[in-house]
């Protein structure tokens, strides 16, 4: 019996982010509560990394955790220095994470042992560097840009691997860039992310939203996908 094929992530991503109000109204409240909450380091980058990520990849030992760590430095250096986001800054720091030079994926990615398909086409990396940069030049909430630019890198999957680190890392990067710390990452990187499902991605951003405004938060439901 043939195997159907895996269904393409990225069409539906493209049209549901560009369809989207990123000044997501419907989150008004929880952004200015989240807004309202002072910088602090958190540590929860790091806690996500030794609880989560290091014990599900033991068989890399320690030299993938401290790459991860390194590109981590990087990161957070160019966000406090205000260094605008590039695709070559990406490019560099996913060298880093990968302890190797990299670029833009050359063909088809899978992802979940074959379940995801990231198709490849032409003009998809100009596309993407594009999208990102211009993205990023935006007035946008820290929420917003943290959310777009994770879900992009989830579902462009541009490197040849380590994509998910790569979206940790400039999730970061955004709301450092903002001001803002990070909460705990779990229920972020746990939430499903179903392409071309923007109800999901307001939803998404909302709970980051109140995870950041913590007890502030207007609304403290659990939100659910």
């Amino acid at each position: 019996m043939k195997t159907p094929p895996s269904p393409e992530q990225l069409g539906p991503h493209l049209e549901a982010t560009r369809a989207l109000d990123w000044a997501l109204p419907a989150l008004a409240a929880d952004l200015a509560a989240a807004g309202r909450q002072p910088f602090r380091e958190t540590g929860a980058q790091e806690d996500f990394l030794h609880r989560h990520d290091a014990p599900a990849h033991e068989a890399w030992g320690p030299v993938r955790t401290e790459r991860f760590e390194q590109a981590l430095v990087q990161v957070r250096r160019c966000a406090d220095a205000g260094e605008p986001l590039t695709f070559a800054r990406m490019v560099a720091v996913q060298g880093e994470v990968l302890g190797a030079p990299t670029g833009f994926r050359t063909g088809e990615a899978f992802a979940r042992r074959g379940a995801h398909r990231y198709a490849q086409a032409s003009g998809l990396e100009a596309a993407f560097i594009a999208k990102v940069e211009g993205d990023a030049r935006e007035a946008r909430h820290p929420v917003a840009h943290a959310i777009r630019l994770y879900l992009d890198l989830c579902f462009f999957h541009p490197f040849p691997d380590g994509n998910a680190r790569a979206a940790r890392l400039w999730l970061d990067y955004m709301l450092r860039r903002g001001g803002l710390p990070t909460p705990p990452l779990g229920p972020l990187v746990l939430w499903p992310k179903r392409p071309g499902d923007a109800v999901g991605y307001t939803r998404l951003a909302r709970l980051l939203a109140r995870s950041i405004a913590g007890p502030e938060a207007p609304c403290r439901n659990e939100v659910s996908p």
